[in-house]
């Protein structure tokens, strides 16, 4: 057995004392004997007045009164009693030790009606009977476990009691991290329970999901006694939780599945619960709230399936409302977004405008918070940039238009590259929502000289290549919209026999697909992009272009972020 989370490991489990751990041990052998057994329970008074009440009970029905434990063992029969006592030995050491918060009466009576339940159906389908009431009050002990091991959640209980069997399993799941079944059953392998119990309390859900039952129908072997504790379960739960038309639902149409039982035979079981469940309860000396009747909570679950019909009803008009309202919104939203669109790919360049530069963007979604452009000024230089900007979606957008267009006006009427960027800069600054800010990379090219004015303000480095290597040009300042009151120093260069790559991190951040398959891992990273552009060196521009387009398309995950690509070439 392995931990379950955290650092629960078995050492953690509740152990009994001696004395109850000797007693536990003793009823699980095969050749225990009455005598023995009779001697080892009078030594706990506890123990003896539980069972003495127990015995005396409406739940067995003896005529005579039973006076003694020897008496108890003849009229009970010795398995019936290893059972019993093996039963109130186990909660006895779990209740030992309180749980702030934690409503511990209710667990127990929640536990004493599983076990009524799956005694009742044990003699109903011809089941496990002498094991069955000792197992049904066992089933869920990993919960109480569970609220030992992480006390400060014990005000969940209330909710948890409230939900259906599966809806608790799942909860379960989510709150501790491990469920009351896997938990349990660790609890009687490290108490060396019989392994009937253990298979029983680690099966009783996971065999008997929701959607479909995973064992073979009838039920055969170890599976007849976990199939027995998932119906007391449901029993339970039409007395606990809220939605008991469901529970109600449920059981009948499980037990008629396991085990061929009709509803009329379930009401009637159930119909028997509160009573017994008030005598054992009385007999561990429980304090019990007041025990609703069958025919009230049958009353209250049909109310449910009537208000369920006219709110299914009620519904399914608001369902159909709200579709078409969804429709119509949809259809128009998608209509703004589309004109988003068309303005965004307007922004940018379209077709082969100069032989040098090439460009691309390929959006994550319907907007891109990426950007590039390039045109060409009267004295012939080329000015171009490309950016990204934080975050995604609409707002990213919008940032994106407004640094885009500002870059092309500003350069119209200034001639120097670092005034643009500090206007831009100091406009950013001053009236972008905070948080958001725009990396950048800009300047111009002349296509004659091959001179390459630029600069770069928080980008990925772009790369300078040629036959004799690759430069690394680095930001030399913060992203836009950062810092105000900041001159950017442009760098110049020569692009003369070279190619300049300008790109956003969706390329060096791009997961990896894994070779042969539909699973992404890893990222390309830098190695892997200027693999790329070293591979494709000696292509056109067009061919590189398409080829650094196709390798995106083959090995990086699509719709991971934007992907945006500018290559201005001076050979």
């Amino acid at each position: 057995m392995t931990a379950f989370y955290k650092d629960f490991e078995p050492e953690d489990l509740p152990v009994p004392g001696k004395q109850v751990m000797h007693l536990i041990q003793y009823t699980l052998r095969e050749d225990a004997s009455m005598e023995t057994l009779s001697r080892l329970i009078s030594v706990n008074p506890a123990l003896t007045a539980h069972l003495l009440r127990l015995v005396n009970s409406a739940f067995f029905g003896f005529r005579h009164r039973v006076k003694t434990i020897s008496e108890a063992v003849v009229a009970l029969g010795l398995d019936s009693l290893k059972n019993l006592v093996l039963c109130f030995a186990v909660k006895e050491a779990l209740s030992k030790k309180e749980i702030p918060g934690f409503d511990g009466d209710s667990f127990w009576e929640d536990s004493i009606r599983r076990g009524v339940a799956a005694r009742r159906i044990g003699i109903l389908v011809r089941g496990p009977v002498e094991e069955a009431f000792t197992a049904g009050v066992l089933q869920d002990i990993g919960l109480l476990v569970l609220f030992f091991m992480e006390p400060e959640k014990a005000d969940r209980w209330s909710l948890l009691r409230s939900l259906l069997p599966g809806d608790r399993h799942k909860m379960e799941e989510e709150l501790f991290h491990a469920g009351h079944d896997s938990v349990g059953a660790l609890l009687a392998h490290q108490w060396n329970l019989p392994k009937s119990y253990a298979l029983a309390m680690d099966h009783h859900h996971r065999l008997f999901s929701e959607t479909r039952i995973k064992v073979t129908i009838p039920l055969q072997g170890a599976d007849v006694l976990a199939g027995m504790l998932h119906l007391s379960d449901l029993c339970n739960a039409f007395y606990t939780c809220h939605d008991k038309s469901g529970a109600l639902m449920g059981l009948k149409r499980k037990a008629g599945l396991m085990f061929g039982l009709t509803g009329d035979v379930v009401e009637s079981l159930l119909s028997l619960l509160p009573d017994l469940v008030m005598e054992i309860s009385n007999a561990l000396s429980l304090t019990l709230g007041d025990q609703a009747g069958f025919d009230t909570i049958m009353k209250q679950a049909g109310r449910k399936l009537v208000e369920d019909n006219i709110s299914y009803r009620e519904l399914t008009w608001r369902l159909q409302r709200s579709l078409k309202e969804r429709d119509i919104y949809a259809a128009s939203l998608k209509k703004e977004l589309d004109t988003a669109r068309e303005i965004q790919k307007r922004l940018q360049p379209e077709g082969n405008f100069f032989s040098g530069i090439r460009a691309f963007n390929i959006p994550a979604s319907y907007l891109s918070g990426d950007f590039f452009d390039y045109f060409q000024k009267e004295d012939g230089r080329i000015y171009f940039c490309l950016g990204d900007v934080s975050g995604k979606g609409t707002g990213a957008a919008l940032l994106m238009a407004k640094a885009v267009s500002m870059f092309r006006c500003l350069c119209r009427v200034v001639t120097d590259i670092s005034t643009v960027v500090e206007i831009m800069n100091n406009e950013l600054c001053e009236t972008t929502v905070r948080g958001m800010f725009v990396t950048f990379v800009g300047g111009w090219f002349d296509p004659g000289s091959k001179d390459l004015m630029m600069l770069n303000v928080g980008h990925p480095p772009p790369f300078l290549v040629d036959e004799k290597g690759i430069i690394r040009v680095e930001a030399a300042d913060p992203p836009l919209g950062v810092l105000p009151g900041i001159l950017h120093p442009a760098k110049r260069l020569s692009l003369k026999n070279r190619r300049l790559y300008l790109y956003t991190d969706g390329f060096t951040e791009g997961r990896l697909r894994k070779a042969g398959s539909k699973i992404f891992e890893g990222q390309l990273g830098i190695k892997g992009f200027l693999r790329w552009l070293i591979q494709s060196r000696n292509l056109s521009l067009d061919e590189q272009t398409a080829f650094i387009r196709e390798q995106c398309k083959i090995q990086l995950e699509p719709r991971f972020d934007d992907l945006t690509l500018m290559i201005l070439s001076g050979e």
